[in-house]
């Protein structure tokens, strides 16, 4: 379980609170007072600051890296410092707010589905209520905000499908990218009632989607759509997608009528970052041509381009409630109706208790959930004021490092090639750290040296996993640099994981195919895209994206390489 209040671990093993259950399933319960202001105001403080302190302890180091890699090694000044710096406050408190609604609101009731549905739908059945979750705990991820940021920086002209995506087609997008997570989940059932290895799986699907991928880049003209997709398979495994889905996972593995094992969790996250990158690809060959595409009357910006005042679901905040609203009702209600309808649940959502100066606390669920409702809002706020704009600013300045930039004085700084190594060092460095802070990496690295009887050691895995998110990240600023395109870097480390997946044992290949998933947090994911969308606008460069992907596909290399490399030994 989470060690503190406020921090949510994405651990391949089902997630545990102290609960109470009545007939096999965790009962339903609203309570009619609040316990938790029975503690007073001091201890209510006390938490609030825990968890917040918590937020700030993964936040800050790596947007403190950035803003010092700006102003000490390039010299130049972060502007809208105090902006950015109030945005990244209130991505903090979102944080803090949505992770406690959804530790204590969002996981008991999932865990209470995950226990009872397996037991009350035969298999087609769980499949499908399996994939409608899926959809709708995607639509609640905080990183896939994400999307509605990223085309600020799309030129239309340069690259046109992405451009229709990212502004016009935005909620298909976003839909296809939980359809395929949906896809996942099923699929995941599938794997487990079948009892399949994960290696066969994993291969044969990244197979398929480089497939895919060559035959967009290669017979289409909508190749731009690569990069973007790719890296929306990496948003979706966040905190909400993976505990929910794993805890259906274990709960078929018992109706099954087997001990759930601690492999029934992994292969989630491996399902959940390829399928959507093949429903991005296909929605991207769906698309009309790219004269129809961009007609002046189809452009929904073109009210505001004229001048004509925006509506009030189209501007801060208003468009950051609609959207928290949109992303986190539909899973509430579609969780509450399957309790109500499918269990026969008394309660509408489940209780739970938490830990606070040492008293178990009911938490009531209605409260969690606003909770969570209210800290999506205020994550978006931030995530638009500070995140992505500090992430896209000193993208943006770090091309001044080995070339020269216009409006940056005495560029390049550093001089062509020691500046281009100046660059590629950060990048390693800032995904080697950021990973190291990673808590959900913790958690899997202890799972693994069990797993392992310690032949796979916590310190291997943590050490692996960061070597390869720190070199993906500096392979991605690489591509973008000089202008290569993404294809051939998938499909040479896709090919390379499928002969190293071979002759690994079933725990490594669960392990390292499900490594890179862990460090896709809304932190993380935010930064790495709007750094490339920065970087990419600064040279000229249509496509910022394809880091997020690189450094996924890199830890899972550098873990089964470290992985053959301790079983020989």
């Amino acid at each position: 379980p989470p060690s503190a209040p406020g921090q949510i671990h994405q651990s391949p093993t089902l997630f545990s609170l102290t609960t109470t259950f009545t007939k096999g399933y965790q009962k339903s319960f609203i309570p009619l007072k609040l316990g938790m202001l029975d503690l007073g105001p001091v201890a209510l403080i006390r938490f609030l600051v825990s968890a917040f302190l918590e937020q700030a302890a993964a936040v800050m180091p790596v947007c403190v890296f950035l803003a010092g890699f700006q102003s000490l090694v390039l010299g130049q000044p972060i502007d809208d410092g105090l902006s950015i710096s109030l945005g990244l406050v209130l991505v903090m408190f979102g944080l803090t707010l949505f992770n406690f609604g959804l530790l204590y609101g969002l996981m008991p009731m999932g865990k209470t589905l995950g226990l009872g549905l397996p037991q009350a739908l035969n298999t087609p059945n769980l499949m499908l209520v399996a994939g409608l979750l899926g959809v709708a705990v995607t639509l609640a991820e905080p990183a896939l905000s994400v999307v509605k940021t990223a085309g600020s920086l799309i030129e239309e002209k340069q690259a046109p499908y992405l451009y229709t995506l990212l502004h016009q087609r935005q909620d298909l997008l976003v839909l296809a990218v939980a359809v395929g997570v949906g896809l996942s989940a099923c699929l995941g059932m599938l794997r487990i009632i079948m009892q399949w290895s994960i290696k066969p799986v994993a291969v044969l699907l990244s197979m398929l989607t480089i497939v895919v991928s060559l035959y967009v880049s290669l017979f289409t003209d909508r190749s731009d759509l690569l990069g973007l997709a790719w890296d929306l398979g990496a948003v979706t495994t966040g905190p909400v997608t993976v505990p929910l889905v794993i805890a259906l996972g274990v709960g078929v593995a018992t109706v099954s009528g087997e001990e759930p094992s601690p492999l029934t969790g992994f292969g989630v996250v491996t399902l959940a970052s390829l399928i959507p990158v093949n429903c991005v690809l296909l929605l991207g060959l769906f698309l009309p041509p790219f004269k129809a595409a961009s007609a002046p009357s189809t452009s929904p910006l073109s009210s505001s381009s004229s001048g004509a005042p925006l509506h009030w679901t189209e501007q801060t905040p208003g468009s950051e409630m609609v959207g928290g609203v949109r992303a986190l009702v539909p899973l509430v209600v579609i969780m509450n109706l399957l309790l109500r309808f499918v269990l026969r649940e008394a309660g509408v959502v489940a209780a739970a208790q938490l830990k606070i100066d040492k008293h178990l606390v009911e938490a009531p669920a209605t409260l969690a959930l606003c909770a969570a409702l209210s800290g999506i809002i205020v994550f978006n706020i931030g995530l638009a004021q500070g995140l992505a704009r500090l992430g896209t600013l000193v993208g943006g300045v770090m091309p001044a490092a080995f070339t020269a930039v216009e409006k940056i004085q005495h560029a390049p700084i550093w001089g062509g090639r020691v500046g281009l190594c100046v660059a590629l060092v950060f990048s390693w460095l800032l995904g080697f750290g950021a990973t190291l802070a990673e808590p959900a990496l913790s958690t899997l690295a202890i799972t693994v040296e069990k797993l392992s009887s310690g032949a796979l050691s916590r310190r291997l895995i943590v050490g692996s996993v960061g070597v390869g998110v720190g070199t993906g990240i500096a392979l991605g600023v690489l591509k973008i640099v000089l202008g290569l395109p993404l294809l051939p870097f998938l499909v040479f480390g896709y090919l390379l994981c499928g002969l190293l997946t071979i002759p690994s044992s079933e725990v490594l290949a669960n392990v390292a195919w499900d490594s890179a998933g862990v460090t896709t947090g809304p932190i993380t994911v935010p930064l790495v895209i709007s750094l490339g969308l920065g970087l990419g606008n600064a040279l000229g460069i249509s496509d910022g994206f394809g880091i997020l992907s690189l450094a996924s596909v890199c830890p899972i290399i550098s873990v089964l390489i470290a992985g053959l490399v301790a079983q020989m030994r």
